[in-house]
């Protein structure tokens, strides 16, 4: 496992553009800021899930993930959940994501994300 780097933002940031989530992401980052991601909880992780869904985006996620996780895309597909989520958990650990969020909120709220 790696660091999450640049380029694996602008590759989220592709697919917060083509699934076109941004409404729906902007309250949970604004929440994440604040909270720990355990506290956003099943509601959070139900919106995403259900705007990153689609076909378009289902493989662009994987492609995402295989960055930082140093695992290929496809045997992440396959991955069974508990081992993917304990994967995440570690990388959201490693790279102090609330850090990250509260960035990102900051610059939410000074200007649009267009």
């Amino acid at each position: 496992m790696r660091k999450i780097a640049t380029k694996d933002i602008f590759a989220a940031a592709r697919i917060i553009k083509k699934s076109g989530m941004k409404e729906e992401l902007v309250p949970l980052v604004k929440l994440a800021a604040e909270r720990s991601v355990e506290d956003i909880g099943i509601e959070g992780i139900l919106t995403v899930l259900e705007v990153v869904s689609e076909k378009k985006c289902e493989d662009a996620v994987y492609d995402v993930l295989s960055g930082p996780l140093e695992i290929p895309a496809k045997d992440i597909a396959v991955m069974p959940l508990d081992e993917l989520t304990h994967l995440l958990e570690e990388l959201a650990a490693q790279n102090n994501i609330r850090n990250f969020f509260k960035a990102l909120s900051g610059m939410i709220t000074s200007k649009s994300l267009t």
